[in-house]
């Protein structure tokens, strides 16, 4: 999850795009009622369950016991519900990571799902079940995207946090837009919610960028990235003719649903990460396209994140009085910096050994 890109209105290529086309564009999406015309009886969606237990050196598979865990617990229920169709599976342990989820995406296509939830082998669905507050991920998700299906497609995720040590720490992996300044061509940036804000959150909410870990697709969202059928070469000679200027050139080489975007041509550093270019882009092209944006959050269904130990994914807000609270104590607990505790047998064993001495 990473995105170290400082925008203008040149160097996201949807984004320019789309902003040359305008909002007034049609989508493409088709947007199907939610009751059929002929019976009145409520749709079926099919659903695609997508894993990626990559095992680390591509000999074996490797999940969490806390994917099979949320499985389980979801899974009478989503046989009984009457909203949900047929189920589909489907397990790619590979790399990159980037052709796996895109590879998803035509199977999902291929088997007619409606609806692709992804995830990841390190999550832990449940950790915060207990907390208050805490909604399951899929069918409080799955409520808000059945009831905005006729509206047209969204894409829900659940907020995690990365792995502890070094720079940015647990940092909270959901994203929003910060500027610096108001003038037209001023910069502007995704920047991650900050863990006092991911602490305070709640309800589904709109956001810029998400993870990929643990997250719910209408498959009509791809339709708005579709990538382009023509190779490299025919886009450039395209460019050259003069049929594409250079902008529409470059969001017809855009390589796949999910891709990684590198800080130089030499690739060797990632700038942003498939998750945040996958989500950024279909939030972008929603905006324009459909006249929403369709990524959202779903906050209240914060996943653990196993890295190397499972990251708690809802952050704990130190207020002023809780802050106050722990330095009370520290001063009436007088307890110095230079001092340490000590067995107190270890020491008095010690002292009779000295006394012994001659």
């Amino acid at each position: 999850m990473l995105s170290q890109i400082r925008y203008n209105h040149t160097n996201v290529p949807i984004l320019w795009y789309f902003l040359q086309k305008g909002t007034g564009t049609k989508a493409r999406v088709d947007v199907t009622p939610l009751f059929e015309s002929t019976d009145m009886q409520p749709r079926k969606l099919d659903i695609m369950f997508c894993f990626a237990p990559y095992g680390g050196n591509g000999a074996t598979s490797s999940e969490t016991p806390n994917i099979r865990q949320w499985m389980m617990s979801i899974f009478g229920k989503l046989k009984a519900d009457g909203r949900i169709g047929e189920l589909h599976e489907a397990s790619i342990s590979d790399t990159p990571i980037t052709m796996t989820r895109n590879r998803f995406v035509r199977m999902a296509r291929a088997k007619g799902a409606d609806v692709i939830v992804m995830v990841d082998s390190d999550q832990n669905p449940l950790l915060h079940e207990n907390d208050p507050g805490f909604k399951e991920f899929f069918f409080s998700s799955f409520d808000f995207l059945y009831e905005h299906y006729e509206k047209g497609p969204v894409v829900i995720g659940a907020p995690y946090c990365g792995p502890p040590g070094g720079a940015g720490s647990e940092n909270v992996y959901v994203f929003q837009w910060q500027n610096y300044g108001d003038q037209q061509d001023s910069a502007f940036s995704l920047e991650q919610y900050t863990r006092a804000q991911a602490s305070q959150m709640s309800g589904i909410q709109e956001c810029a960028a998400l993870p990929t870990g643990m997250i719910m697709y209408d498959i009509r969202a791809f339709e708005l990235i579709e990538p382009s059928k023509l190779s490299q070469r025919e886009v450039l000679e395209k460019l050259m003719t003069g049929e594409i200027n250079v902008d529409q050139a470059m969001n017809e080489l855009r390589p796949g649903f999910f891709y990684y975007e590198w800080k130089d041509q030499y690739a060797d550093e990632k700038a942003s990460t498939e998750d945040v270019t996958n989500t950024r882009d279909i939030s972008l092209a929603g905006c324009a396209k459909l006249g929403y944006n369709p990524v959202f959050c779903n906050w209240d269904s914060p996943v653990g994140h196993w890295k190397p130990w499972c990251v708690s994914g809802r952050p704990k807000y130190h207020s002023p009085d809780s802050v106050a609270a722990t330095l009370r104590q520290a001063f009436e607990d007088d307890l110095r910096s230079d001092e340490v505790i000590v067995e107190a047998s270890s020491v008095r064993s010690n002292v009779n050994a000295e006394k012994a001495t001659p």
